[in-house]
């Protein structure tokens, strides 16, 4: 027994439903992509400060992070207090160039802390130590 055909494929106007249908949902997760995945990375609360931070825009520099539970941070990854005295100077023979440490300290971190930070870079052989603060909000 032969069937025969009663559609024709590819004939007559194309339908723009299917088309759109797919369209509107991957253009509304290209839009709001960003919004959808929360950010990586642990908030640090700076200080705020009135004069801004005496840093040049070209300056290349090491940045140190310290939380509010006293926990470092150097290139991305949480270190030890007893490691960041090596880092720091493998980094500044390796580099002969950045003199400079950027602390980014949580305004809870005890000033002791800092103090003891600082001592850390100076052994290390980092000439200044800037602590880097919010801009007052106006």
């Amino acid at each position: 027994m032969k069937f025969t055909r009663t559609t024709r494929l590819l004939t007559g106007r194309p339908d723009a439903a299917p088309y759109l249908c797919v369209l509107f949902p991957v253009a509304l997760v290209a839009l709001f992509h960003q919004f959808l995945v929360l950010p990586r990375g642990l908030r640090i609360d700076l200080p705020e400060a009135s004069s801004p931070t005496a840093v040049a825009a070209g300056e290349r520099a090491l940045v140190v992070g310290l939380d509010s539970n006293e926990q470092l941070y150097f290139e991305n990854q949480r270190v030890e207090w007893s490691e960041l005295k090596d880092l720091l100077s493998a980094r500044t023979r390796a580099d002969r160039g950045p003199r400079t440490l950027l602390l980014q300290a949580d305004r809870d971190v005890r000033t002791a802390r800092l103090t003891e930070l600082s001592g850390i870079a100076r052994q290390a052989g980092i000439r200044d130590v800037v602590f880097l603060t919010r801009p007052v909000a106006q």
